[in-house]
This record gives structure tokens, sequence and C-alpha cells, in this order.
């Protein structure tokens, strides 16, 4: 259970993406000002590289502000939009590398399963958070 000192699983693992949005600009940055060093790691697509950065900060940020808003979600929509934001998020990466891979049925079922997640995810939290009251919301009437 949350309280107002502890921050949710949810809320810390959105804080751990926004991280690693930061640490992947990095990544967007050498592909924008060094194309060949780039091209020379093996990344082919430096737009799925934009796509993972922008969709880390993205859902790092949705999660952090879900985490905040639901501190104490149903359960499997919390464990659902943490896994999903991540996967959702990382699946850009590999195509960087192999652009041609969302051709591949493993991968496109990987995809999929990680859109269930989230779907589950942000829709539980969305049926959860009508549950949630603040300590003074009686004064709000």
């Amino acid at each position: 259970m949350s309280d107002a000192r502890t921050l949710s699983p949810l809320a810390r693992s959105g804080l751990v993406e926004l991280a690693a949005s930061a640490l992947s600009g990095w990544v967007y940055t050498l592909c924008r000002t060094q194309p060949e060093t780039a091209r020379r790691l093996g990344i082919q697509n430096p737009a799925r590289i934009r796509q993972w950065h922008l969709d880390l900060a993205a859902l790092g940020t949705a999660s952090v502000a879900c985490g905040l808003a639901v501190p104490d979600p149903p359960p499997l929509a919390g464990r659902a939009l943490r896994v999903g934001a991540w996967t959702n998020a990382m699946a850009f990466l590999p195509l960087a590398f192999k652009p041609d891979l969302d051709r591949h049925p493993l991968f496109m079922a990987a995809v999929t399963a990680s859109f269930v997640s989230t779907t589950i995810g942000f829709c539980g939290l969305a049926a959860g958070g009508r549950k949630t009251r603040r300590p003074d919301a009686a004064a709000d009437r």
C-alpha cells in the first residue's frame, strides 16, 4: 500500500523510464550529429531511435502521472502498465537495427502483447481512478 512518503511501483517505474529516455537522447544525438558512426554501430534507421527516445519519455511520464493519480491501482492494471510501458517503448529499438523486423510474426506477436498490456493497464487505472478519493474530497462537494 502506498502512502504520502512512498511512491507507487508504477510511479517509480515511470521515473526510471524517464531516466532511460534521457540516456537514449544521447543515442539520438549521435544519430543526428555523427550519422557515419551510428551506421558503423549498426543503426540503419535513426528515425526508430527517435521513436524509442520519445516513447520512453511519453510512457514514462504517463506512468508517473498514473502512479501519482492512482497510488493503489488494481494490481493487474498496475503490473500490466509497468510491463506495457517499457515493452511498447523498447520495441522501437530493434527496428533501428533491423528495419524489416516488423514483418516477422514473432515480433508482431510481442508488440501485440505489449499493446494488450498497456490497454489493460490504462483502462484498469482509469477504472481504479474512479474509485480513488482524496482525503479532503468531502470539502469539494
